[in-house]
């Protein structure tokens, strides 16, 4: 075999495996259910700057009108309430892309729960419980 094959023969496999990577979704950008992978370090800005989420939710998301620490929504649902808000003190946002809010609830992941759970704080929970006797009550 002259160098010229054997060079050819070593070379092809990867450039082929490199414009397969080339190609492919990165899997910051996608998972295997199709769905968007968020990066949190974007979140961050985009949290933060860009759809200025912490005039109503606090700088450190737990703070505000509505908490979002701890993120109870599994991503689907983050993205489909954030771009349809049914609530009216919450803007909807139908331009953010999937990607956008899914690096935005991944910053959320993040950010360590500061609060203690309501049930260790025994006066917020018995005026929970009184609320929500007085509400069954009606």
């Amino acid at each position: 075999m002259n160098m010229r094959k054997l060079a050819r023969a070593l070379l092809a496999p990867s450039v082929a495996l490199g414009l397969l990577v080339a190609v492919a979704p990165s899997p910051a950008q996608q998972n295997a259910g199709g769905a968007p992978v968020g990066n949190a370090e974007r979140g961050r800005p985009l949290f933060s700057d860009t759809y200025n989420c912490y005039a109503c939710h606090g700088f450190d998301a737990q703070t505000g009108e509505r908490r979002l620490v701890p993120m109870n929504y599994p991503l689907e649902g983050f993205i489909t309430f954030v771009q349809n808000s049914p609530l009216p003190q919450m803007p909807s946002f139908p331009d953010a892309s999937a990607q956008t809010l899914a690096d935005i609830w991944a910053y959320l992941k993040t950010i360590p729960v500061d609060a203690p759970p309501v049930n260790d704080l025994p006066l917020l929970r018995d005026v929970l419980t009184r609320k929500n006797q007085a509400a069954a009550a009606k």
